[in-house]
């Protein structure tokens, strides 16, 4: 195909027994008997322990619980016990995974939604970011569902599954232990509750409100970054917590390449005025959105988006994919879909006010309702995914089950779906700042219907911003448009 590796697997890496370097730019490193091969434009630091030896890696971009961008080390001043390593992990936001060798303990851990996305095969004994990038040998095709169909957006890969029957995508909140390559889950904690009363609802959103400020400082004073801007919920949200930062974010843009997006050009217009801050407009209409791309490149510049992603995602159409080349030249692109569970988007008004079956929490993964479920899958892929979803949902502690939506979206949803796709976008590594355990949390413990009613998106922008809850949402501005066009 004549693709250069190192540009075609930007942000990618690969852990096995042997080791490997497939381009001269790559760095390798040892941790206990495991290679690790990885593209130099991932951070690697080092996991040092309060004795002062080495356990292990952290690879990609991590800020720790106290609001600290690692910058080469990992350093856990508590203890040198497994127990104290995991306690400093699970307290780390960002994009990254942990290998860890410590005792006779080989493990991998992943962020909260396994941002930085991977499929792990016992059969090859090798852990990697995409399939082309783990397998020496041909695919092994999935014969649940196609790969073929989930280009096309008629199908997904769902509870794991990838385009390869040996291949599994990792869940976060588990770790891989090399030992055995079985997950394991370690978070949350046996006695963890997400619905426990007794909290003040202010407090709770002001906690969330500035520990996204901490995270969103520490990324903008170690990186340079970009924050997309729409008339959507996430974005503002981010916007109005990076407030004290804003001078330190390079680049605010937004797109405009669909009829609905014209919308959120209004929208994301509305908010950089009121902030006071720069919008870059990925403009369709621009004549140099087609001009720096011919079609040919553009068509292999899809193919290679499929293998980069385990032929999960092309980049949907030729104007998406345009408009993502196009994003601002930043080392860091901020995205907000973690932050969807502000807002429950995985609850119907139903489930938020009677409580989410295995059923409903299914049907949230396909998004479509409950009833649908067997309009959309052939009987025997729905009693597969029904039984393969129980048996999630019993792996959880009994005390966050009222929660199962906003675990799933975390630990099944964001893994297979966004973070996967982000290898597909190598301009620019993008990273969630809301991907924090603590704001997950603090979220979740927030009644489902409240957030589907928007008090909590209120309390935590009302706390970091409050001029931005009086912007209008894209539904306000299509609703406006209408009634212009009616009065006209």
């Amino acid at each position: 195909m004549g693709w250069d590796f190192g540009a075609t697997f930007r942000y990618q890496f690969r852990l096995s027994r042997h080791r490997w370097q497939p381009h001269e730019t790559w760095q390798a490193n040892r941790i206990g008997d495991w290679h690790l091969a990885h593209c130099p434009d991932l951070p690697c630091h080092d996991v040092i322990l309060s004795d002062g030896t080495k356990a292990g890696l952290v690879l990609g971009t991590a800020v720790d619980a106290l609001g600290q961008m690692l910058n080469g080390e990992a350093r856990i001043s508590e203890g040198a016990s497994l127990q104290h390593v995991q306690a400093y992990i699970e307290g780390l936001a960002g994009r990254f995974i942990a290998i860890l060798h410590l005792n006779a303990e080989n493990r991998v851990y992943f962020d909260p939604t396994a941002g930085l996305s991977a499929v792990y095969s016992r059969q090859d004994r090798a852990l990697a970011s995409s399939v082309h990038m783990l397998l020496d040998r041909d695919i092994i095709p999935e014969p649940a569902v196609g790969a073929d169909a989930v280009l096309k957006r008629e199908a997904q890969f769902l509870l794991g599954e990838t385009c390869d029957a040996e291949c599994r995508r990792v869940m976060a909140n588990h770790f891989l232990d090399l030992n055995t390559f079985e997950l394991g889950r370690h978070w949350p904690k046996p006695d963890e509750r997400f619905d426990q009363g007794g909290r003040d609802r202010a407090a709770v959103a002001r906690q969330i409100a500035d520990r996204l400020s901490q995270i969103l400082g520490a990324l903008a004073s170690g990186a340079s970054v970009a924050l997309p801007l729409s008339a959507g919920t996430d974005s503002r949200i981010l916007l109005a917590a990076a407030t004290p930062h804003l001078s330190r974010i390079d680049s605010f843009y937004t797109h405009d390449i669909y009829r609905v997006t014209r919308f959120d050009r209004q929208g994301a217009q509305l908010l950089a005025d009121l902030t006071g801050v720069s919008l870059q407009v990925i403009d369709r209409a621009a004549p140099e959105f087609t001009d720096f791309m011919n079609d040919e490149d553009l068509e292999d510049l899809r193919s290679r988006m499929a293998v980069r992603t385990g032929l999960a995602f092309n980049g949907i159409d030729a104007a998406t994919t345009r408009a993502v080349s196009l994003t601002p030249g930043t080392d860091l692109v901020l995205r907000g879909n973690v932050a969807h569970m502000t807002r429950a988007n995985k609850w119907t008004l139903q489930s938020a006010r009677h409580g989410a079956s295995v059923e409903d929490g299914l049907a949230a993964l396909l998004n479509v309702r409950a009833e649908h479920l067997s309009d959309r899958l052939e009987p025997a892929r729905l009693k597969s995914l029904r039984a393969r979803y129980a048996a999630w949902a019993e792996s959880l502690p009994e005390g966050v089950r009222t929660r199962l939506p906003d675990l799933a979206h975390a630990e099944v949803f964001m893994p297979t779906a966004p973070n996967n796709v982000y290898y597909a976008f190598t301009r620019n590594f993008y990273l969630n700042p809301f991907n924090d355990r603590h704001l997950i949390n603090l979220t979740a413990w927030f009644h489902p219907l409240a957030r589907k009613k928007g008090r909590l998106v209120m309390k935590i922008i009302g706390h970091a911003n409050p001029a931005l809850n009086g912007v209008p949402y894209l539904r306000d501005l299509k609703r406006a448009a209408r009634g212009a066009m009616a009065a006209g």
